[in-house]
């Protein structure tokens, strides 16, 4: 069993709460796109909080814009990257930062 601690956790739950809500606009299909509009900045700006990666904040934000392609798991994409050995063969492995995010802080 893999031991992961605490911060990996958290990272990989958030991560998933907001691929969820982002899939979640598929069971309104009318409604769903408008949410979108709205959701986009929002998720973009968590991922880019979370990992600190333009590239991937600029995918998850086009991936929640557009129609009908939010089924990518862009945030736990930007999880197996920084945290598996998939982000390495994939040539796109996030590095931690080098110091923790002022704004993304753990509520102990």
């Amino acid at each position: 069993m893999v031991r992961m601690s605490e911060e990996k956790w958290s990272k990989l739950m958030l991560s998933i709460v907001i691929d969820i809500i982002g899939i979640l606009s598929y069971l309104i299909p009318v409604i769903a796109e408008f949410f979108d509009v709205f959701w986009a900045p929002l998720s973009s700006l968590l991922v880019f909080q979370m990992y600190g990666n333009r590239m991937l904040s600029g995918i998850a934000f086009i991936e929640e814009i557009l129609p009908f392609t939010d089924i990518f798991p862009t945030a736990t994409f930007g999880w197996l990257c920084q945290f598996t050995a998939l982000g390495k063969w994939l040539g796109i492995q996030l590095e931690q930062p080098v110091r923790p995010n002022p704004r993304f802080r753990r509520m102990d």
